[in-house]
């Protein structure tokens, strides 16, 4: 949001320096990304956030100036004259649409281009000056954050407006002669024949002000912010307008904005009023009532701060606090959405109060030693993503929303698969039950530019049909197109090794014709994983080391022979293969013993004890 200073001096009397009200404005929540001076004046660069649509206009922003100077907004609501005649005009409201409607008529105006001063300020906010009455309708959007649209009366065909819902399918012609179809449930004007509006997106072609102008329909309205949000997502179509109002404006501050308008119409564009003002609404939009208990504040702030200057700051914000047996109660103005719950007042009072005024404090309190619901190991996740690295393979990340048809390519039922109610497209229409499909529309995607392919995802798959079946579970999948199946089975027989799980590796691989595929239900086998390890001192006495020449059989297995010798004695601490030549296999012997040293003869007991079992068992002798 831009904001010139002199537009803000015109609400607000400002005695800081820029440089000081930019600060301010970033301490009480509106971040100043950039101030800038141009010619005579200085033009600020407000980041807003999305529950402040009120600091969406000038006025808004003057607002909070005022509160941090302690000082009263200049604001003044003009009439406009009466009707000196009256043309014809019939509104069809839907009030789910529409909550408020405001519209008023006037008649002989002359299209021309606005003032200098209207024009100057209008480029200082980045748009494009267009004639008088259009550039009035953008300019007291962005003073008071109102959306309004013009209409040449003359081209509404029946003198009727219906506002409703599109039905989906229907031609529109925006007033910059870009040409849509309209989404299903749109919110819309249309005339006797035509739609002549998208409500709060995009004024039509067919109904929008040109050179020839002489009588003109003026209307702003509290718009549904869902279905504004949804149409403007749904044609990839946002404005100044849809901006504001998908995120909710002041229900009371339509006939304040249409009466500003027509005032600056009537003064840039001649004419005269021609209608009674029509203000359509089922209720008053009236201010609400929230209470604030000091108590509550001084525990949620951890600091004491003095009623006064609560008082006083809740006076500035213009919600017209009245303080009793220490509880506040505040007015909340209908410009103020964002104020609904006693914390949200307690966050008002801690960002004008300045968090720079709050002591420096460590936190207190203990670490929880509980898991909390959902927790997710991701220690596990990267050590497993290493292993199939260093295994030749490469991680990717793909949709969680598939299509019909990789379903049925998949032979899997759509009936017994979870659906999107209102996907983006029908190739995002299903929430995915394995992560194959993807995997292999990866593999033909990539084959044509690499001979090696070798991929694996960690993700999240969605098993069952309906939602309160329906159940999360991660899975690790991979395609190769290089890898044998023995290799796949040794890459998981070692990944289910590191994991301390008991599981067999040809149960989860699969032979495709792209290549070797395998799916684990990663979630199902972490449960049975336990990555805890238990550290133990480094042996203060030195080891001895012993090679043992082995002669036996080729037909007996080296394990075997290892896991016999390791039985012998616990002073056994490791044992390894050293050499292998015709049928003598040499044993690299580590004795250690942890509290004192080992004697010659003690290791001389131990091998004498390994050799008579190895004889006995597999018919092997020390080699001579």
């Amino acid at each position: 949001m831009k904001a010139p200073l002199s537009w803000l001096k015109d609400y607000v009397d400002v005695t800081l320096s820029p440089k000081e009200l930019g600060e301010r404005l970033t301490e009480v929540g509106l971040g100043t990304e950039k101030i800038t001076k141009v010619e005579d004046d200085v033009i600020f660069e407000l980041e807003i956030t999305p529950n402040r649509p009120d600091c969406l206009s000038i006025v808004g922003i003057a607002r909070e100036i005022a509160a941090i100077e302690e000082k009263k907004v200049k604001l003044t609501t003009k009439s406009i004259p009466k009707p000196t005649k009256k043309l014809p005009l019939t509104i069809h409201n839907d009030f789910t649409l529409l909550e408020h409607y405001t519209s008023v008529i006037l008649a002989g105006v002359t299209i021309k281009d606005s003032p200098e001063w209207l024009k100057k300020r209008l480029v200082q906010l980045g748009l494009r000056p267009i004639n008088n009455v259009v550039d009035i309708t953008n300019y007291v959007m962005f003073e008071l954050g109102i959306p309004l649209h013009a209409f040449d009366y003359d081209e509404i065909q029946g003198k009727e407006f219906f506002i409703q819902k599109s039905k989906g399918g229907e031609k529109f012609v925006s007033v910059d002669e870009l040409s849509y179809i309209l989404p299903k449930d749109a919110i819309i004007i249309r005339d006797a024949d035509r739609v002549i509006d998208l409500v709060g997106i995009k004024g039509g072609l067919n109904s929008g002000i040109k050179k020839t102008t002489k009588n003109v329909i003026l209307q702003t309205s509290v718009d549904n912010p869902a279905l504004i949000r949804r149409a403007s997502q749904s044609l990839s179509l946002r404005s100044d307008a849809s901006a504001i109002l998908e995120r909710g404006i002041d229900k009371n501050g339509l006939l304040t904005a249409l009466l500003r308008a027509a005032n600056l119409i009537l003064d840039t564009a001649g004419g005269e009023i021609a209608s009674e003002v029509f203000d359509l609404k089922k209720k008053d939009f009236a201010p609400w009532k929230l209470n604030l208990r000091l108590e509550r504040l001084t525990k949620i702030l951890g600091i004491e701060i003095p009623e006064k200057k609560v008082l006083s700051i809740l006076e500035n914000l213009n919600l017209h606090p009245q303080l009793a047996s220490k509880i506040i109660t505040c007015e909340i103005p209908t410009y103020r959405n964002d104020l609904q719950i006693e914390e949200d007042l307690i966050e008002e009072v801690a960002r004008l109060y300045g968090y720079n005024h709050f002591p420096k404090t460590m936190p207190i309190g203990e670490i929880s030693t509980h898991i909390i619901p959902y927790y997710k190991n991701y220690r596990i996740d990267e050590k497993v993503k290493q292993i199939l690295i260093a295994c030749g393979f490469s991680e990717i990340y793909t949709y969680s929303l598939i299509s019909e048809k990789d379903l049925l390519e998949n032979t899997i039922d759509p009936q017994k698969t979870l659906r999107v109610d209102n996907p983006v497209s029908r190739e995002f229409e299903y929430l995915r039950p394995s992560l194959k499909m993807n995997l292999v529309k990866a593999f033909h995607q990539n084959k044509e530019n690499f001979n090696t392919i070798n991929l694996f995802e960690l993700g999240k798959v969605y098993l069952g049909n309906a939602i309160d079946k329906a159940k999360e579970a991660y899975f690790l999948s991979g395609i190769s197109n290089t890898k044998s199946f023995f290799e796949v089975k040794g890459i998981l027989g070692q990944l289910f090794e590191e994991l301390k799980v008991e599981k067999d590796p040809t149960e989860y691989i699969e032979i495709i014709d792209e290549g070797i595929f395998f799916e684990v239900n990663f979630s199902e086998i972490i449960q049975h994983t336990n990555l805890q390890k238990t550290f133990i001192p480094i042996p203060k006495y030195p080891a001895i080391f012993e090679d043992l020449a082995i002669v036996a059989h080729t037909s007996k297995k080296t394990g075997d022979i290892i896991a016999e010798i390791k039985k012998q004695s616990s002073l056994i601490v490791d044992i390894s293969l050293l050499d292998l030549y015709e049928d003598t296999r040499t044993f690299h012997i580590v004795y250690q013993h942890t509290k004192r040293n080992l004697t010659g003869e003690e290791v001389s007991q131990i091998r004498s004890k390994i050799l008579k079992v190895l004889k006995e068992k597999f018919g092997a002798k020390l080699k001579a």
